[in-house]
C-alpha cells in the first residue's frame, strides 16, 4: 500500500492540478485494491495526502469521482489527430488506442467492470464513459467529410468502434502483439473492404 504523505507533500496538494492528479490516481488504486462497492472517500482522502473535505468540495459523491478517474485515463487521455487524411488520423488513432489498451489503469479498469458488472453506479458511470468516447472521433469525421473522403450516407462511427474492438479483441482475447503491419492492414480493412474492386458494385 501506498505510504501515507508527509506534511510537506500534504501541502503540496491543497489545490490545482495536482490534488486532482494526486487524487485521481488514488482512486485507481483504491479500486484495485477494495473495489467499487467498499471504496470510501475517506481513504481515498488519506491516500491522496489531502483533507476528505478537498475531495467532497470536487467530488461530492463516490460516484463523481469514481467517473472522474475513470475520465482521467480514457476520455481524457484520447487523441484527435489531423494529419490531412482519414487514413493518416485513423493510424494515429489506432497507436493510441493499442498503447491504452495494454496500460496498467485500463487493464485494472477491465477487470473491476468485469468483476462488479452488477453494480447499477458502475454501470452508469461505465455508459457515460462508453457515451463520451463514442463522441470524440466527430471533429476527424467532420475534417474527412470536408475533404470528401467519405461516402455518402456512410456511418463513419462504426469505422472508430470497429478498429477499437478489433484492437482490443486482439490484445485482450487473442493475447497477441499489435505492430505497425497490422494496424496499417487493419485500417485498409476498414476504408477499402475486403471485396476486390470489380466486386464492389
Amino acid at each position: 500500500m501506498k505510504e501515507k504523505p508527509s506534511a510537506s507533500e500534504r501541502r503540496a496538494l491543497v489545490r490545482g492540478e495536482p490534488v486532482v492528479r494526486g487524487v485521481l490516481a488514488a482512486t485507481l488504486e483504491e479500486l484495485a485494491e477494495v473495489g467499487y462497492e467498499a471504496l470510501r472517500i475517506e481513504d481515498v482522502a488519506t491516500r491522496a495526502g489531502v483533507n476528505k473535505t478537498t475531495v467532497y468540495r470536487r467530488w461530492p459523491t463516490k460516484q463523481d469521482l469514481v467517473r472522474a478517474a475513470f475520465r482521467s485515463i480514457t476520455v481524457d487521455r484520447a487523441v484527435t489527430p489531423d494529419t490531412g487524411s482519414l487514413r493518416g488520423d485513423l493510424i494515429v488513432i489506432a497507436r493510441h488506442i493499442a498503447t491504452q489498451a495494454s496500460s496498467p489503469e485500463l487493464l485494472g479498469l477491465r477487470r473491476l467492470l468485469f468483476a462488479e458488472d452488477r453494480d447499477a453506479d458502475l454501470v452508469a458511470i461505465a455508459q457515460s464513459i462508453h457515451e463520451s468516447m463514442e463522441a470524440l472521433p466527430r471533429p476527424v469525421i467532420e475534417a474527412a467529410e470536408a475533404r470528401g473522403e467519405l461516402a455518402p450516407g456512410i456511418d463513419a462511427t462504426l469505422i472508430f468502434r470497429s478498429l477499437a474492438a478489433t484492437i482490443h479483441h486482439r490484445l485482450g482475447l487473442e493475447r497477441r502483439p499489435i505492430d505497425e503491419g497490422f494496424l496499417a492492414g487493419l485500417v485498409e480493412l476498414l476504408l477499402v473492404g475486403a471485396l476486390a474492386p470489380d466486386k464492389r458494385a
